[in-house]
């Protein structure tokens, strides 16, 4: 291991403190040679291939030669030219100009070779504590994931997600995949936690472009690169790599039935539909198709399943809102998933009796007739409702990522994928469901 060969120096390249010292080999020039050993002024001493002397008493580069010592580090002397034309007169040190200068030098000549060590290190310290300053004055200015993620109460309002372990875990998953950036450039001014947690907070908050833009200090084209290929890589791998098609039979149901659900053993799914509401359109006829009578508003339309656990295991495309819940579950190919010996729970609206597959059958509420429900029809409906009850939950879940409440207008072309990722999200959540025996 290289040593300094400067007398008084201990500087050693083994040792933990002065990782960032180098150890120079003697110039094989021999004028400059010359001008190192009059430097380092040590008697009867030749340097060979193994010399070294340390980069600490080098202050103004290897080129300027050595110039700093446990001797004179209070002034640095500057050696003339050995080949120079000047007189061959003894050289002198420059002359101290005061008693503290004198007292200084004094001092720093009668210094141990463990305070040298010491005033090394505290140089390295000096250097490292700048950096890290100035990376702090940076910070100061970004909004970032390490400044919340030792708060689940923060992860959660930020994302949506339970702890900052989730969010983690979906970097390491996004990580495992080559990003397909939406546009053509790839966005290196972050890293990749910082773009997911962007994305997360367009979902759960749906922050404006300019907002996001402004607390992570880039551009609002950057926010929309980041947000569109984020939603489309975590589509591929958490929906169509997860969960489409993947709907549970009425036998695995059964392992986490809930006490609710004891009743409808051989339930397999809960309907229901949900609204997203969207900007109107310049063409009457798209709007019409929009137009949901029952929010009174231009809205896009989903159906969405749940097993009797909690999750919810089936999302539809958005259809427009005048769409009936009977049209979209006879088009939004739900039905090839149900076997015979199926039952499927709704709320009373829905009219889908009719189209199910043969052997599929459907426990909707009685609906009032003569003016009173009967002992049983009412001892029914009060069944149904404590089991429909979870799918509700899991919709107001679903419905807490605010994008849903207005789909931006740059989002337009990728809601289905947007709708599909917040389902997934919603999963990853927090069961519903804590006390399944």
């Amino acid at each position: 291991m290289p040593q300094c060969c400067v007398p008084c120096c201990l500087n050693r390249s083994e040792s933990k403190q002065l990782k960032k010292l180098s150890f120079y080999r003697f110039p094989c020039d021999e004028k400059q040679k010359r001008k190192w050993l009059q430097s380092i002024r040590r008697k009867n001493f030749y340097p060979n291939c193994n010399s070294r002397v340390c980069s600490w008493h080098f202050p103004n580069g290897k080129a300027a030669g050595p110039s700093r010592f446990a001797w004179n580090e209070a002034k640095v002397f500057q050696f003339p030219d050995p080949q120079s034309h000047t007189s061959k007169k003894r050289e002198q040190s420059p002359p101290v100009d005061s008693i503290a200068d004198r007292q200084r030098t004094k001092e720093m000549a009668t210094q141990t070779p463990s305070t040298v060590v010491l005033q090394v290190e505290n140089d390295i310290l000096k250097k490292e504590n700048e950096m890290l300053r100035k990376q702090l004055e940076t910070q100061k200015q970004t909004f970032s994931f390490n400044q919340i993620s030792s708060n689940s109460a923060r992860v959660q309002y930020f994302t949506g997600l339970p702890d900052s372990a989730t969010v983690f875990f979906l970097e390491a998953l996004l990580n495992k995949f080559e990003l397909q950036h939406h546009s053509d450039w790839t966005v290196k001014c972050m890293p990749l936690i910082d773009q997911l947690l962007m994305t997360l907070m367009k979902l759960r908050l749906n922050c404006g472009h300019t907002d996001l833009a402004t607390r992570f200090n880039c551009s609002t084209a950057t926010v929309t690169n980041i947000c569109t290929t984020i939603v489309s890589t975590l589509y591929e791998i958490l929906y169509v790599g997860f969960l489409e098609g993947n709907i549970p039979s009425k036998e695995e149901n059964q392992t986490s039935l809930p006490d609710c659900f004891r009743p409808f053993p051989n339930c397999r799914l809960v309907l229901d539909c949900t609204e997203v509401a969207v900007c109107n359109t310049e063409r009457l006829d798209e709007q019409c198709q929009l137009y949901s009578q029952y929010k009174r508003r231009t809205t896009l339309k989903a159906l969405i399943g749940v097993s009797p656990n909690g999750v919810i295991t089936f999302s539809s495309d958005l259809y427009g809102g005048s769409a009936s819940d009977k049209e979209i579950t006879a088009d939004c190919g739900l039905l090839q998933y149900l076997k015979p010996g199926d039952m499927v729970m709704a709320d009373k609206d829905f009219t889908i009796r009719e189209i199910l597959p043969k052997g599929v059958s459907l426990n909707t509420p009685s609906i009032l007739v003569n003016g009173q429900f009967t002992q049983e029809e009412a001892n029914n409906n009060m069944l149904i409702s404590s089991a429909r009850i979870h799918v509700v939950r899991s919709i107001q879940r679903l419905k807490l990522f605010s994008i849903l409440d207005h789909v931006p207008y740059q989002f337009r072309k990728n809601i289905n994928k947007i709708l599909k990722v917040c389902v997934c999200l919603t999963n990853m959540q927090t069961p519903i469901l804590n006390d399944i025996q």
